[in-house]
C-alpha cells in the first residue's frame, strides 16, 4: 500500500469536514424551523436531516436555543450585515450614510424573509428565545443611534425630533415587521423598499 494511504487526514481536510457538517446542520435547522416552528423543532430531527448523530449536534450547539442563535448569526454573516452597515457608516456625508443604512436594512430583510418571520414571531411564543431577538434588535438600534447622532450634529433632524425620538421612529419604520407588512401590501420585494422608507423618513430627517 502506498505510504500516502497510511497518513491521517490533513488538518485542512478535517477542518473542511467540520465546516461542511456545520453548514449541513444550519441548513437543516433553518429548513425545519421555517416548516415546523420553534416549539415543534427538535435537535434529533435536525441531526437526522443533516445525516449526523444526535451527539454531534449536541456537541455543536448544546441546546435548541444554541442552534437558533447559530441560525440567526449565520443569516447575518451570509448577508454580511455588519460589514454593509459599517461601509454605510464610513460615508463622509451623514445624509448619504443614512440613506445607505436604510437600504442595507431592506437588503438584509430580503435575504431570508421566511426565516425572519419565524424569528420575529418567537418573541410572543418562546420567552426563552426573547433575549436572542432582543440582542439583535439592540445592535440594530445602536447602529441607528450612531447615524442619527451624526445627522443631529449636522443639524439634519426636524425640530420635532430629538435624537431619542428620531432613533425610535427610524428603528420602528425600518424594522422587519413594518417592512414586511409594507412590502406585502405593495406587492414588492423587501429589497425594493429603500426609496419608499427614505421618503417616509424625510419627516424625521432633512434629506434635501
Amino acid at each position: 500500500m502506498p505510504e500516502s494511504h497510511l497518513r491521517p487526514p490533513s488538518a485542512g481536510l478535517r477542518a473542511a469536514g467540520v465546516e461542511r457538517t456545520r453548514r449541513n446542520l444550519l441548513a437543516a435547522g433553518r429548513r425545519l424551523l421555517v416548516e415546523q416552528g420553534y416549539h415543534r423543532l427538535s435537535l434529533e430531527d435536525v441531526a437526522a436531516a443533516a445525516e449526523v448523530t444526535r451527539v454531534t449536534i449536541y456537541r455543536r450547539f448544546g441546546s435548541k436555543l444554541g442552534l437558533l442563535d447559530a441560525i440567526a448569526e449565520d443569516l447575518a454573516q451570509r448577508a454580511q450585515l455588519v460589514t454593509a452597515v459599517g461601509d454605510a457608516a464610513a460615508l463622509a456625508d451623514p445624509v448619504a450614510a443614512f440613506r445607505a443604512m436604510v437600504r442595507e436594512f431592506c437588503r438584509f430583510w430580503d435575504t431570508d424573509p421566511d426565516l425572519l418571520r419565524r424569528l420575529v414571531s418567537l418573541s410572543a411564543v418562546a420567552p426563552e428565545a426573547q433575549r436572542l431577538i432582543d440582542d439583535r434588535e439592540r445592535w440594530r438600534y445602536d447602529q441607528i443611534s450612531g447615524f442619527v447622532h451624526r445627522l443631529a450634529r449636522a443639524d439634519r433632524l426636524h425640530p420635532a425630533f430629538d435624537e431619542d425620538h428620531a432613533v425610535a421612529a427610524i428603528g420602528a419604520v425600518t424594522g422587519f415587521p413594518a417592512c414586511d407588512a409594507m412590502a406585502s401590501r405593495l406587492g414588492v420585494g423587501l429589497a425594493d423598499l429603500g426609496g419608499s422608507l427614505i421618503a417616509l423618513l424625510a419627516g424625521v430627517v432633512r434629506l434635501e
